[in-house]
Formats: structure tokens, sequence, C-alpha cells
């Protein structure tokens, strides 16, 4: 019999380590949860006061991410599309042009100034899923500590990523986003 697997052992202990991931919640501080059903979820974004855009087929959205209170819902697909800039990277608010990311442009904040990473990786390919990780540990190791976040409803394609601050964090499907905030 010929083995035809390409992986190293360290590859394989690896996607063992990644498939034995149990799915919970973050861990602290990421304390507040919110989630927001949506329908063709497109791209999102932080307006300048770190509130949720999502961007969708039906329109757009801003929402507060702590408390999930939608601050703002336009409905006109045209002008949605007219505010999205042509390489899908910016969005322009009436307050001023943010930066958006997607699933036909751009992607997230990974990594906080604090040490916190967030990654979609494969280890069931093709469902998706989204790991939270600390690196400012001594003797890290890739994924030995990090957690598996459940993703409840979102399924398919996932992207993800921190605000600017690094308080919040956004995990996007074309179902809708999942936000979690730290504590404090």
């Amino acid at each position: 019999m010929v083995n035809n697997d390409k992986r190293t052992p360290f590859e394989l202990d690896l996607l063992a380590n990644a498939q034995s991931l149990i799915c919970t919640k973050p861990p602290i501080p990421w304390a507040y949860e919110t989630s927001i059903a949506a329908n063709g979820v497109l791209a999102c974004g932080w307006d300048h006061e770190e509130n949720i855009v999502l961007i969708s087929g039906s329109g757009y959205s801003v929402t507060e991410p702590i408390t999930g209170r939608r601050l703002h819902r336009e409905r006109d697909v045209d002008e949605t599309y007219d505010r999205m800039s042509d390489d899908r990277l910016t969005f322009q608010l009436p307050q001023g042009t943010i930066s958006i990311f997607g699933f036909e442009a751009g992607d997230g904040i990974h990594m906080t100034a604090d040490g916190w990473q967030v990654e979609v990786i494969y280890p069931w390919w093709p469902r998706a899923t989204v790991v939270l990780d600390y690196l400012y540990t001594t003797n890290y190791t890739y994924l030995k500590n990090a957690t598996a976040i459940d993703l409840q409803r979102l399924d398919g394609m996932i992207k993800c990523g921190f605000s600017p601050s690094g308080k919040h964090l956004i995990i996007m499907g074309s179902g809708g986003a999942l936000i979690y905030s730290r504590k404090g």
C-alpha cells in the first residue's frame, strides 16, 4: 500500500490537536456576547466609536457591540452598494469612511496589542473553526491553550477580526455575526 499523505508527523500531530478542541464560549475576559441574525452578510467593520457595521445584500446596520442595540438600519440596497468602495475595503458612513472586511475583499485585525489572537482554521474541512488564543504566555505552544469558539448558527465561510482598540471581537458568517467584548 502506498502512502500518499504529504503531511509530516508534526503536521499530523497539529491536526490531531486542532481536531481535539471542544467548541465553547471564549475565556475571561471575553464576558459579553451579542448575536446579530442577518441574511446574506457580505462584509463588516467598526465605525469610529467601535460600533459594528454589518453590510448585507439587503442594506446595512450599525449595532452597539455589548448591548446589541441597533443604532441605525438602512434598507436601500443601491445606497448601500454606492457607499462601498470598488475594492470593497472601505465603506462610507455619514460620519466618515471606515475600513471593512468580508467575503469579497479584506481581512480583519487578527491580533490585539496585548496578545490575543484570533484565527479561522479548518481541522474538519470544509467546516470552519475559530480559535482564540493568548500568545503572551511562558513557553507558548500553538493551539495548546487555544479556545475553539462555538459558532452557534454561523456556518459556511467565516471571517473574524478585533476592533481597532482590541476590546471587541466579531465573527461573521453569511447568516449574521457573533460579537464578544471584554469586561472592563
